[in-house]
């Protein structure tokens, strides 16, 4: 068995011809001979036990009902402003609840953008609900790039105008993996049917959401 070292701030190369080191980078191979010095990546340590990549949900299953609210939130937004639309999932340990929050967002077509300058107290940011409007749900290249530096569930819903689709996913340390929604809810098949009104949003979609500017046009 080759040796293994840590590169710390402390590391100084050992005198071994060959060996690995561990970086922040990944594992690499140390190799020297006669003829040549060489730091290469490596794929992993053959003498050890193989791991996959896996997230177990030791979560409570999220009530139906919050997703619910979510969709009559989207639907708000999409019915006034043709948008996509997002929500925060928020967990308080006080009750050992799930929470929404609407935060403040600039939306237009399928972009939406959002920025939190405040989390309100007790309640631990879990993650994100976002709608695709009109569109299939599914996670996007920009959703991927939104989500990858937020460990928490993920999840959108599509097709507002349509038959609903719904798409969840978890997200850790930038490894994403996409969970079956009979897993994540109760009770489940989610029952879209019993939705609140669009209007129990009015207010704070009057409030927090903001359409983009129509865009300039040129010519005659």
């Amino acid at each position: 068995m080759l040796p293994i070292y840590l590169k710390d701030q402390e590391f100084s190369p050992p005198d071994d011809p060959i060996y690995y080191l561990l970086t922040r980078d990944g594992l690499f191979l140390v190799k020297r001979t006669l003829f040549f010095e060489a730091v290469v990546p490596a794929a992993g340590i053959p003498w050890l036990e193989p791991q996959e990549p896996r997230v177990n949900l030791s979560a409570p299953p999220l009530p139906a009902a919050l997703l619910l609210q979510a969709l009559a939130c989207f639907r708000a937004v999409y019915n006034r402003y043709r948008s996509e639309a997002v929500v925060l999932l928020g967990w308080r340990e006080a009750t050992r609840t799930y929470e929404l929050v609407l935060p403040h967002q600039t939306v237009g077509g399928g972009h939406c953008d959002y920025e939190i300058k405040e989390f309100p107290a007790g309640l631990t940011r879990l993650g994100t609900i976002h709608s695709h409007a009109g569109v299939e749900a599914f996670h996007s290249l920009r959703d991927w790039e939104d989500e990858r530096f937020e460990d928490g569930l993920h999840l959108t819903i599509g097709n507002l105008d349509t038959e609903l689709t719904l798409s969840c996913s978890v997200v850790v340390q930038g490894f994403r993996a996409q969970i079956p929604p009979e897993r994540l809810f109760s009770p489940y098949p989610i029952p879209w049917d019993q939705a609140p009104p669009e209007s129990d949003w009015a207010a704070e979609v009057e409030r927090k959401v903001t359409p983009l500017p129509p865009p300039i046009e040129f010519g005659p």
